[in-house]
């Protein structure tokens, strides 16, 4: 599938666009958004007493309900209810042990159930907090899952839950269905190590995909 591209020069509005609408743009972000990234991993390290090895990490979730933290990690999950101080290593079945966990999504409505991207397992999931897991990945063009994200922002929507895959594109969930539909290729830069559902007033629904890569951040909208 080709993909036409568009740059978006800067902050300045208005943003010019092409006549043909991309489906992927490369777009600027304000520096401050990896800086907050970056000072919530550092704090992680603010522990006291003895911790677990946990190696080093991959992703960080931080529970809008209840303030607790989630880090997916080379040696596991991990779980902090005190901020950080201390970390409980989330028991995951043999069967559904990772490699490596890439990234979360966490369910709007309820936040029991989340959602875990690793490098060889797919997707798994728990609808209890972690007491249980499950395989999530019918569908999915292969088992190296990058990035998650959750649109919860469109009532009128059925709620969508995308996943990228390396080297297979863009996957997406609607509604209450439990398998995965390929929908698209993923920016032009294929190393995509995260993904944010947005929710930005437009004719289209108003939901845009943001794609962190290794060469800066893209977007597109939620139309296809």
């Amino acid at each position: 599938m080709r993909t036409i591209q568009r740059r978006v020069t800067g902050l300045r509005p208005p943003i010019r666009t092409a006549l043909i609408q991309p489906r992927w743009s490369r777009v600027v972000l304000i520096a401050g958004l990896a800086t907050a990234i970056a000072l919530s991993l550092a704090a992680l390290g603010e522990t006291a007493g003895p911790q677990p090895d946990i190696g080093h990490l991959h992703a960080l979730l931080v529970s809008p309900t209840d303030g607790s933290l989630w880090i997916g990690t080379h040696n596991g999950l991990y779980q902090s209810s005190d901020e950080g101080r201390t970390w409980q290593r989330v028991k995951i079945p043999a069967e559904l042990a990772a490699m490596d966990f890439m990234s979360f999504a966490q369910d709007p409505i309820n936040p029991k159930v989340l959602y875990v991207g690793t490098h060889n397992r797919g997707v798994v999931r728990t609808m209890d907090g972690g007491e249980t897991w499950g395989s999530f990945s019918t569908g999915l063009g292969g088992p190296d899952v990058h990035a998650l994200a959750v649109d919860g922002y469109n009532a009128a929507q059925p709620r969508r839950l995308y996943a990228f895959v390396m080297d297979k594109g863009l996957y997406r969930i609607l509604g209450d269905l439990t398998e995965w539909k390929r929908v698209d290729d993923g920016p032009s830069n294929p190393d995509v190590r995260a993904l944010q559902a947005v929710n930005i007033p437009t004719g289209m629904g108003g939901i845009f995909l943001y794609a962190a890569t290794s060469e800066g951040i893209f977007r597109g909208p939620d139309c296809f």
